[in-house]
């Protein structure tokens, strides 16, 4: 089928973002046979804006024009499905609009971020009265606030792609590093927050940790992601579970099954990978068989130094969860998921994430 594609073509970044979850969809949709066309809703922005505040073009002026281009790909193109991944200009109106001119048109919505931050929970209900699907990397309960009659809203995992995720740290005792840790934005830290706390206390009691977007050193993007990966044994995912504002906890359902898109790089890559125990991602990925798990910096520690001196083990846990990763949450079956479930088809794989649909 003809597939129109809208999302962050972070074409400003120059291919640094090219692991990017939209990039790996489009690749699992063009790789499932559908023939795909990608419109980067933030860039066809940015032609008319010139900058953001601008005095040649306002923000509303520039979701205005992307609507337009948006408009004119589906008249052009005739698309059998529009997937939009955080296309957050690209408003419900243009959805709606687009329906007036194909009015056989599937449309879903893809999201990666946390539901329990408000914008990106207005991000999501924004588009509802536009979609026939939503998909989440977050499962459970938590999707019934964005429930609506005849919509679907279901969980996604974070997407594994061969071709992207290129290291097998799992065949090598060589590497520089004990462990990895890459953070990706540093705004709305709490006081206290494990994301750095976790990561220095490795460093103060021994741990080789090579670590990115914390502590004074910056963020890391590009080729040399990976690369860094490929220099480690061990990665450790410490997700967020704060709410914006007042830092309490989120409530568990809103927390379920959650990752940051970090754990496909780190399984998919053959690190070692250490995950919270917040999210019980251990239901995808069984405990000390695929991944390890913990609940404190002292049990983070304990094990670190464990699978230090047992180098074996590391490789074998290691082994098993990029093999469960490639095999079962690669960019192909997603792409036969989402596109099976937003049009109501009896699933074409026995898929191993929950398919309920709230």
């Amino acid at each position: 089928m003809k597939i129109l594609l809208v999302g962050n073509g972070n074409f400003k970044h120059r291919g640094a973002r090219y692991y990017d979850q939209t990039n790996k969809l489009a690749n699992g949709l063009i790789r499932c046979g559908h023939n795909v066309y990608f419109l980067s809703d933030r860039d066809t922005a940015r032609a008319v804006m010139f900058g953001s505040k601008s005095i040649f073009g306002t923000q509303a002026r520039a979701a205005r024009h992307c609507s337009r281009v948006f408009l004119q790909i589906c008249r052009n193109f005739k698309p059998d499905l529009i997937m939009c991944v955080h296309a957050d200009l690209l408003t419900a109106d243009a959805l709606l609009a687009a329906r007036e001119i194909l009015p056989q048109v599937k449309i879903a919505q893809f999201n990666v971020d946390i539901i329990f931050n408000e914008h990106n929970a207005k991000n999501i209900t924004d588009k509802l009265p536009g979609v026939d699907a939503t998909f989440i990397t977050t499962a459970g309960p938590g999707l019934k606030k964005f429930s609506r009659p005849g919509k679907r809203v279901s969980y996604v995992p974070n997407i594994i792609d061969s071709s992207i995720e290129w290291p097998r740290s799992f065949e090598r005792s060589d590497q520089k590093h004990d462990v990895f840790w890459a953070l990706r934005a540093l705004r709305g830290s709490a006081p206290g927050d494990r994301r750095i706390e976790y990561p220095l206390y490795l460093e103060t009691n021994g741990v080789d940790i090579d670590y990115y977007g914390m502590n004074g050193k910056p963020l890391l993007y590009d080729a040399r992601y990976y690369e860094a990966i490929a220099g480690a044994k061990m990665g450790v995912n410490i997700s967020q579970i704060w709410t914006k504002g007042n830092y309490e906890k989120a409530a568990d359902e809103d927390l379920y099954l959650y990752s940051s898109d970090r754990i496909s790089h780190y399984l998919g890559g053959g690190l070692l990978t250490f995950i919270t125990r917040d999210h019980k991602l251990e239901e995808l990925f069984p405990e000390d068989k695929e991944a390890v798990y913990f609940g404190s910096k002292e049990e983070l520690l304990d094990k670190v130094r464990y699978y230090r001196e047992h180098d074996e083990a590391r490789k074998t846990i290691a082994r098993a969860g990029w093999e469960k990763a490639h095999t079962h949450y690669n960019e192909r079956l997603i792409g036969d998921y989402l596109v099976e479930a937003t049009f109501g088809r009896p699933f074409s794989h026995p898929y191993l994430w929950p398919t309920q649909g709230w």
